[in-house]
């Protein structure tokens, strides 16, 4: 146990000089008070009231008669759900540690057998922030489309070893797009693996116009037994439209990021995706039994764009683009696999390289994908794009006469 406990803390130590090089925001500097956030720029919502809690009990007394507007500040300690999960059915309500270290507020079930969410957000325009959540069997947190949950906010949370999706977004056939979620600036992880495959880092269902920026989700993969088989870390499908997911980092989880699964059955069937950005994002697997690192799977008008990928497993490619409603444009990508279109899709592909070697890399091995060295092919190489805005933005943050290919800037010793 010594031994597992030290090798999670030299990894954790790795994956924080990772982050801070790929604009990632961890917990011990994350916005507080009211403050944006340096890396994200998010800021909590301003409130009319606010209400300590410092137990569970008064938690639940706090939600129960809680007002549209208030900000609830969770006291540091441990509360334990007891069989019961929290819901957030009122308006415009900000759940939030007092500290910006979310280790310090730990929301808990009694394991994977207490059959219920951590946290269920049933009405708009709710923020979650600065806290931890563990065992319980379904979701960490669920953001309920169904009940009109647009408009979440979920910032800086640690949600550790859950039953199933760690954040899920969810909706019935007939409920309305939920709309403009975010997720940031948090760690997405299990501490080896999910007891099923029936697992994602996050699941959004029907959700329109949300942002995924920041983050960290490590080990989202199923059991052992089943060869690790799961879901798509990051998967927005089911009618969403115009996701983006950036800078993130997807460590050791069986499959990456994914817009859309499937196709439409017929040409009245609604699209599983459409639109969507996938820009900046670090994905990296050695293991034998990983999967692809990007899909996208039936979407039109994506696209793919600054992301490094390093997989090993079974599928020969890295990246993909699927099914005949996709297209997508896909550019300026490193990987060590190559960018397929498969069953039909179209896409235009500029820019990418698809050879990269693991030397190349400062620590493949262990999921740091940062340049090593200054005279490598994906140096300064991502210039000539047909899309002049999007060079125009990288412009302001590359450090030679191009941008470099892939989701890190190589930065010699200041990096």
């Amino acid at each position: 146990m010594n031994s597992t406990r030290r090798r999670l803390a030299r990894r954790a130590l790795l994956i924080l000089g990772l982050a801070t090089t790929l604009g990632l925001e961890l917990g011990s500097t994350a916005a507080r008070g009211g403050e944006d956030c340096p890396r994200c720029d998010w800021s909590f919502p301003k409130t009319r009231a606010t209400i300590r809690v410092r137990d569970m009990g008064e938690l639940r007394r706090a939600l129960a008669g809680v007002r549209p507007s208030t900000t609830i500040i969770l006291e540091d300690g441990a509360y334990p759900l007891d069989g019961n999960q929290l819901d957030v059915a009122v308006p415009q309500i900000v759940l939030r540690g007092r500290s910006s270290n979310p280790s310090r507020v730990v929301i808990r079930g009694r394991g994977f057998d207490d059959a219920f969410s951590a946290i269920s957000i049933s009405a708009p325009e709710v923020a979650i922030a600065n806290l931890a959540i563990t065992g319980v069997g379904h979701h960490g947190v669920q953001v309920r489309g169904e009940k009109g949950a647009s408009g979440a906010k979920i910032h800086n949370v640690h949600i550790i070893d859950v039953g199933q999706q760690l954040i899920k977004g969810s909706a019935s056939a007939d409920s309305p797009p939920c709309r403009d979620g975010l997720v940031s600036c948090s760690t997405l992880e299990y501490s080896d693996s999910a007891p099923s495959d029936y697992t994602n880092g996050i699941d959004v269902l029907n959700g329109w116009n949300w942002t995924v920026r920041n983050n960290i989700l490590r080990r989202i993969r199923g059991p052992q037994s089943q060869n690790h088989r799961a879901g798509p870390a990051i998967l927005f499908w089911r009618g969403s439209r115009d996701t983006l997911v950036e800078r993130n980092l997807v460590i050791d989880c069986h499959r990456g990021i994914a817009l859309g699964l499937s196709p439409p059955k017929s040409p009245t069937e609604a699209l599983d995706h459409s639109g969507g950005t996938v820009r900046r994002n670090a994905v990296c697997n050695l293991n034998a039994w990983a999967d692809e690192g990007v899909e996208i799977n039936g979407s039109p008008d994506a696209l793919v764009e600054h992301n490094t990928v390093f997989v090993q497993g079974e599928p020969s490619w890295a990246i993909s683009v699927r099914f005949a409603s996709a297209s997508a444009t896909v550019r300026h990508n490193l990987c060590n696999r190559e960018i397929v279109r498969r069953d039909g899709a179209q896409a235009t592909l500029f820019g990418n390289l698809v050879d990269a070697r693991e030397d190349w890399f400062v620590d493949a091995r262990r999921g740091d994908l940062r340049l090593a060295k200054g005279d490598l092919p994906p140096v300064d190489a991502a210039g000539g794009s047909a899309d002049e805005k999007e060079e125009a933005s990288a412009q302001s943050s590359h450090l030679g006469s191009a941008p470099d290919v892939g989701a890190f800037e190589y930065r010699g010793d200041a990096q």
